[in-house]
């Protein structure tokens, strides 16, 4: 599923790419990433292999929960006769920008920032150290990884790159369209499947993948499939799932993806039955139906009023025209009063 979203998904292989040409590009750059962030490790170890493969001269360091980088980074990547010559009257970011005998330059230094403090004091950090290094040098390259949505005032010579900016519905989509590929179902069924998941679980990839694996008992309830989901399986990077909706949200938002699939589906049936009988229809009309809306042409007449006509013999019908009339009208009827259809409604209407 990683490599699908990852590999395949147009907008998250876009995302990744830029990343990957701004570092070799020599730009620093704010990774943002939501809670909900899907294959993480795989991400960064994609990231990291794409700029190997072009520039193998730099390595990659990584750092975690550091609030003060100048100190850091002095003890870190500088030898003892080199941290002997720093001073305090100069700042460690134009100390660094101005010392051509350190290894800081030859990497590729991956921060993972667990404060609004600490990001600050990086992206402060960062912007100096690239303005006094100037161009045309070999220069450390930064990614300031922050996993909150909040937003960022970014500094001169750092690029943002945001995920929630890159990555939308139509990515939702595509993914779960993939991703049921290889269902052992219709291609009706299919489509179904990828507007549910889509539709039901929202921006967590991950747990839309879990519930693509089950896809059997998701079909058949969302909201327990989800459930069970969450309590025996935990997302790749130990964190938990992103979903925070009621039974009652995970229906209507079922009853939601059967109006863009199944919809079609009876409005299909209902125009090609009055075609074939278009000719009996017309000579009834004009036609009143139950709630007293009058129909002139025959084109115009709905479902119930089709059936209406056939239990009182003004439409013959075969019974097996007529049991199919009857799964459809009982459909419609129930999606138009807000209520999804079973797993078993849905299948009766296109298998």
């Amino acid at each position: 599923m990683e490599q699908i979203w990852w590999e395949r998904v147009p907008n998250a292989l876009l995302f990744t790419s830029e990343i990957v040409d701004r570092l070799l590009g020599e730009k620093s750059i704010i990774l943002q990433c939501p809670g909900d962030f899907p294959w993480y490790s795989y991400m960064v170890r994609n990231i990291k292999e794409a700029v190997k493969q072009q520039n193998s001269s730099k390595r990659f360091e990584c750092v975690s929960d550091v609030s003060e980088p100048g100190p850091y980074l002095l003890r870190e990547f500088c030898k003892p006769e080199k941290r002997a010559e720093y001073r305090p009257a100069k700042t460690y970011a134009r100390f660094f920008a101005e010392s051509d005998d350190i290894v800081l330059h030859e990497r590729y230094v991956w921060v993972k920032i667990c404060s609004k403090e600490q990001l600050d004091s990086w992206i402060k950090f960062v912007s100096e150290y690239t303005k006094e290094r100037g161009k045309d040098k070999n220069v450390a390259v930064f990614v300031l990884e922050w996993r909150e949505s909040s937003s960022i005032q970014t500094k001169k010579g750092i690029k943002l790159c945001s995920f929630d900016e890159y990555v939308t519905e139509y990515d939702r989509i595509v993914f779960c369209t993939l991703a049921s590929s290889s269902v052992k179902e219709c291609s009706f069924i299919k489509n179904y499947l990828t507007e549910l998941a889509a539709n039901v679980v929202g921006n967590d990839i991950e747990l839309c993948a879990a519930c693509l694996e089950s896809y059997k008992e998701f079909l058949q309830n969302p909201y327990r499939t989800i459930e069970n989901i969450l309590q025996s399986k935990i997302r790749s990077d130990g964190n938990e799932y992103s979903f925070h909706k009621t039974q009652a949200d995970v229906s209507h938002l079922t009853w939601l993806a059967q109006i863009k699939t199944v919809y079609p589906v009876l409005e299909e049936y209902r125009e090609e039955l009055v075609q074939r009988y278009s000719a009996a229809i017309a000579r009834q009309l004009p036609i009143t139906s139950s709630y007293g809306e009058t129909y002139n042409d025959p084109g115009d007449v709905e479902l119930g009023t089709l059936k209406y006509m056939a239990d009182h013999r003004r439409l013959a019908l075969t019974l097996k025209e007529y049991e199919r009339l009857k799964v459809h009208r009982e459909a419609r009827n129930k999606l138009a009063h807000l209520v999804p259809l079973t797993l078993e409604e849905v299948k009766r209407l296109v298998i």
